[in-house]
């Protein structure tokens, strides 16, 4: 039983940060808060769903369009918000929060309102440990930590990732400092589709497709980015697991109808009492990144 709850949770928060990844990464850059994250997923989600359901792709080679078509969508996203002025944060959440709706009603037109799924693969007994795991758990478990290892290699060992991670510690300070803060947007936007594209294939597996439920994979990058703080990838790790422990935990006990109230209770447990991340005291911002 515990086994079973184990290996839950690690694959659940894997999913978690991996969702997490491409959002937290394009807002520590660019302070851009997009609402409309969740739909990218989904879409994402549907383009895996139509090449495996319409023409017997194998899941994993519809990544490379997945991540394609939302590395294209996101330059688009970052081609529209480098139009917005001042206050930032304010105007892109409403410009974001419009292109979500836009979103929802295009993906209603071409998908319809039919809850979708790509069917899960082979289950397998683990004797060792009394637990099952099936093979798109063990695909999430793996794509998220090769996902942020290579997010984390970039940014601690390249020079595009320390331009990167100055940034994100100091806009202004940055741009004095030679870096071509706007390049580093771009890149992040960029890199920031790239993860979206690879998360979306997975979610078709792990959840439902439907139109308007892009809300809450956003809501759940929001939640695992405040655990981790700003520009902390590997946090986003940790974010992850702890939330995915946190709503096995009371699939478990009380039922899946508890599942929403406890990520709702965790986001605004952490806006009130911890709003720069779990792990703010021990660096400053973007030093673990």
């Amino acid at each position: 039983m515990w086994m079973q709850l184990l290996v839950n949770s690690l694959a659940l928060g894997s999913f978690y940060a991996l969702i997490a990844l491409g959002f937290a990464l394009i807002f520590g850059v660019t302070r851009a808060f997009n609402l409309a994250h969740g739909e990218l997923i989904l879409l994402g989600g549907y383009i895996a769903y139509l090449l495996h359901g319409g023409f017997g792709m194998p899941v994993i080679w519809t990544v490379p369009f997945s991540i394609a078509s939302l590395v294209i969508a996101s330059l688009l996203l970052h081609g529209l918000l480098r139009r917005i002025r001042e206050p930032l944060e304010l105007n892109t959440l409403v410009v974001t929060f419009g292109l979500a709706l836009v979103l929802q009603n295009s993906m209603l037109y071409l998908f319809t309102a039919d809850y979708r799924l790509i069917s899960h693969g082979r289950l397998f007994h683990l004797k060792s440990l009394d637990a099952y795991v099936s093979d798109t758990q063990i695909s999430i478990v793996l794509t998220s930590l090769l996902a942020t290892l290579a997010i984390h290699l970039l940014m601690r060992k390249t020079f595009l990732g320390k331009a990167l991670r100055a940034t994100i510690q100091d806009r202004e300070a940055a741009r004095l400092a030679g870096i071509h803060v706007d390049r580093m947007s771009l890149v992040a936007f960029g890199l920031g589709g790239a993860l979206i594209g690879l998360a979306g294939p997975l979610y078709a597996q792990m959840a439902y497709l439907h139109p308007f439920g892009g809300s809450e994979p956003t809501l759940l990058a929001i939640i695992v980015s405040i655990f981790a703080g700003v520009g902390r990838t590997r946090g986003l790790l940790l974010g992850g697991w702890l939330l995915g422990a946190m709503e096995s935990s009371t699939i478990f006990f009380l039922g899946g109808s508890w599942r929403e109230l406890v990520s709702a209770v965790v986001l605004i447990a952490l806006l009130l009492l911890k709003p720069e991340g779990l792990w703010a005291g021990r660096a400053e911002a973007g030093a673990d990144a």
